[in-house]
């Protein structure tokens, strides 16, 4: 029974998207522009050495050498937000090239890239289901493991959505 429950919400969520068809409130999904720039991109190289110890499967991430120039840098980048918390207004978030209504373990090229946004300050930005500008400062986290690997600190919302990233 527990298998049939979990196959009828796979197909529930995930066919239709892969699919290609459209869901009743995924309108804003046609017109959806991939967000992929430079940055996302080098992002999207991170890897991670799979090892074994004790029987347990261990996730190391690796960042390869163009991921490692970017780390401590000030970057400029276009997503969707992905909250972490439930709840209108964020300090922390996930930011992503697909909006949240899209699975994002169906279609093809698996999972795609999301960084974890730290905003400046503090400040709480409301949730948006239209893509966001920020800028901040990228920290490659290796150690942590209750955070993303990828991290955008000090982040500001860049106002206007014609931000050039």
């Amino acid at each position: 029974m527990k298998k049939l429950i979990q196959w009828v919400l796979f197909a529930t969520l995930c066919i239709p998207v892969a699919a290609g068809a459209q869901q009743p409130d995924a309108d804003h999904l046609v017109d959806h522009k991939p967000l992929m720039n430079r940055v996302w991109e080098t992002f999207d190289q991170m890897m991670y050495k799979v090892t074994k110890r004790d029987g347990q499967t261990i996730y190391t991430p690796h960042f390869p050498e163009s991921l490692r120039r970017l780390d401590g840098k000030t970057v400029s980048l276009r997503g969707y937000m992905i909250p972490i918390e439930p709840g209108r207004r964020h300090t922390v978030f996930l930011l992503s090239v697909l909006p949240i209504y899209q699975c994002m373990f169906c279609g093809q090229n698996g999972i795609p890239p999301m960084v974890e946004v730290s905003v400046a300050g503090g400040e709480k930005i409301p949730f948006s289901e239209s893509p966001r500008s920020i800028r901040g400062i990228v920290h490659l986290n290796a150690s942590d493991e209750s955070r993303a690997e990828l991290q955008i600190r000090e982040a500001i919302v860049l106002a206007g959505d014609d931000e050039k990233n």
